[in-house]
């Protein structure tokens, strides 16, 4: 008896910051459960490996999401390989492993502006496939 976690996905999904960490694990987690799986982040050696222990069903797709051109690449590739995109999800993100005492203003402004154009950029990448598809959206 399989449970829902269990069954079958299909579904592809694009994931941001799929090198490591909560990106890569849930990357693995969706292929295993059959959802094609469509894996960006900078560190092709990192991203590559994902895509490897993922299988057929991974494309890895080289991306800096803050610019905008590499996000609108990784959505044509989804569509390319895959016919389709049904799940954005803008995971990646830069973190400051600094103490608080220690930030610098250089350091909360590049934290600021890359984590805001990698979700931003995302959102303007696949908005328009969806709404041309009739996809659900947020307002």
């Amino acid at each position: 008896m399989s449970t829902t976690n269990e069954a079958a996905m299909d579904k592809v999904v694009v994931i941001t910051g799929a090198s490591a960490g909560i990106g890569a694990e849930l990357a693995k987690q969706l292929g295993a459960r059959g959802a094609k799986v469509v894996l960006a982040a900078r560190r092709k050696p990192e991203l590559d490996a994902v895509a490897k222990a993922i299988g057929d069903g991974a494309l890895a797709v080289v991306t800096d999401v803050t610019k905008r051109g590499d996000m609108e690449h990784l959505a044509k590739a989804a569509i390319e390989r895959f016919g389709r995109i049904d799940v954005w999800i803008n995971n990646a993100g830069r973190g400051i492993s600094r103490s608080v005492a220690d930030l610098a203003d250089d350091d909360l402004d590049a934290m600021w502006r890359d984590n805001m154009k990698s979700v931003v950029y995302g959102i303007q990448a696949v908005l328009p496939y969806f709404k041309s598809r009739n996809a659900p959206t947020e307002r």
